[in-house]
Order: C-alpha cells, then structure tokens, then sequence
C-alpha cells in the first residue's frame, strides 16, 4: 500500500478528471486502485475530499492518503463455504461459486472469495495470472451462483482466453421470471455501460454482434412464472438480467432491473444461476461440458 502521496497538478494535467489525472500521474498502478482510493475518501485536493470526476487545475494540489498497489489486490486463499469443484484436471477446473458471495475482490486483500477458494486450492495460479480475478474466466455478480471456469496453467490460460473472446465458451443460465414465456426467443438489444450500477438496453437498437445476442427457452412454467434456459457466448456485464427485463420478463429477485419488486421463492435471492458452461479443452481440444445443479427454488412445478 503506497502512502501520503501528494502531486502537484501541472500544466498538462489542467483540466482533467481527477480519476484521470491520478491514472496518468500513476502509471505503475492498476485503474480499481485509484477508483478504489477515490470512492473510499482517501483522495483530496485543496484539502477537501474529492470525487472522481471531479476537475482538476494547473497549481492544484492533490494528496493521497494511502492507495492500493497491484498486490494488495491478491485475493486472500481460503475455504469458501458453499464452493465446491465441479470438475478438475492438469489444465482446468470448473468452480462452484455460491449465491452472496464476491467472484473476485472488490477491496484490497478481501476474504470470502471465488478467487480466494481458486488460489487456496491452487496456489500456483498466482505465478502465471492476475489479481484480482486470477485465473477465473468468467465474473458473477455477487448474488448469482453456478459454474465458473479457471485455467491451471498459462498456456491453458492464453488458449482458453482466445476461445472465450471469440464468443466459442457457451454459457447456459437458469433463471427463474416473471410471466409465462411462450417459446423460444433471441433478445439482441444493444446494451450500453457507462460504469455505474446499471447497464442501459436500448430497444430500439439491435446489437449486430451475435456474440452480445441472448437466446431464451422456456422450461416449465407455474402460475405467474417461468423458468428458462439463457445462453450467451461472450457477454457483457448484466446482459442476461438487463435483456430478460427489457423483454418483459425480469428474473425474480432482481431488484435491480426489475421494474417492481418481485418476491423470490428461496429466500430473497436472485434467482439466476450459471448452470452450464461448454468450452474446449485446451490440451485435448476436445468439446467440455459442466453442469451445475439447480439450487433450491428453482425447482417450480407446473
């Protein structure tokens, strides 16, 4: 952790966000270690705490009181109750990451996480990959469950990588929504990220890369709800959340994108869960399957 920093703001930085400033006056340090800094009130200028969009001026003086470096963000190893391994061998494990729960960090040397479980059980990781995620290959949100991928090796990673930015690692999600979905459907929306809490969907937008594209197929239904099958390829963040929601069909829990709230069955939770990932391998180049089973509350009967 680097500490009491304090920078003089040039002819250069005049006129600049602070977030920006502070990125450029700190090369060496990754971008969440200067957000994280800012929106934990450990920046000011002229003496005041600041925000991150604040402007900055030629003269202005800007201080830090403590700021994270890149390995403060390791996760801390640990067990993880309610992980488990789906499946595992020399190249590739599939991780079971329980609902309430960080994937990755989201303030230096946080414990409880997926990466903490990852790096407990395979220290190694570390040697070959990043912090804060490590060698997980896909990210869910905090109260999302299910199967997440992770490379054991750097050419398992580099390979598995290429294949995810590609759009060819399938991921299959179950939700549980509100309304009776008829049958089979393609929601591709664009979606918009500007970095707050929420995505934008613009319907009247089609996303022109199937890659972004949410295929949706109905299970079974059971009054006012349905439980369907969500795949994507690549993604984005929030895709299947924000496009079930546009389409009329928000997951129940949501509160989030819902348009009201929508009581859950199992507790308050959101009721989305990371049910299967396909992939090839990357040693074998052979097609993977895993499946994760469905937690308690998704199992509506008609």
């Amino acid at each position: 952790m680097m500490e009491s920093l304090r920078l003089r703001v040039d002819a250069a930085g005049d006129g600049a966000r602070l977030d920006r400033f502070l990125r450029l006056a700190l090369p060496a340090l990754p971008p969440r270690s200067v957000d994280y800094a800012i929106a934990s009130g450990q920046v000011s200028v002229g003496g005041a705490r600041a925000a991150k969009g604040r402007i900055v001026r030629s003269g202005e003086d800007v201080a830090v009181r403590s700021i994270p470096e890149d390995a403060d963000w390791l996760p801390e190893a640990g067990e993880l109750p309610g992980a488990s391994i789906l499946f595992e061998d020399e190249s590739v494990t599939v991780l079971e990451k329980p609902a309430g729960v960080h994937t990755e960090p989201h303030r230096p040397r946080e414990p409880g996480t997926l990466a903490g479980y990852l790096l407990h059980r395979h220290p190694g990781v570390a040697s070959f990959s990043r912090p804060p995620g490590l060698s997980l290959l896909a990210r869910l949100d905090f109260a999302v469950s299910g199967a997440v991928p992770a490379a054991l090796s750097a050419e398992a990673l580099e390979f598995l990588v290429r294949e995810r930015e590609a759009g060819r690692m399938r991921k299959v999600y179950a939700c549980l929504v509100a309304g009776r979905v008829a049958g089979e459907t393609t929601v591709s929306f664009s979606i918009e990220s500007r970095g707050g809490e929420k995505v934008r969907v613009r319907k009247d937008r089609g996303e022109p890369d199937p890659r972004y594209w949410t295929s949706v197929s109905p299970i079974r239904a059971a009054g006012d709800l349905t439980l369907v099958r969500a795949t994507i390829a690549k993604g984005r963040r929030h895709q299947v959340r924000a496009h079930l929601a546009a389409a009329g069909f928000p997951i129940v829990g949501d509160g989030l994108y819902a348009p009201r709230p929508i009581g859950a069955p199992a507790g308050g939770r959101l009721m989305l869960h990371a049910a299967e990932v396909s992939f090839l391998h990357p040693a074998r180049r052979e097609p993977v399957t895993v499946v994760s089973p469905l937690p308690a509350g998704f199992d509506i009967t008609g």
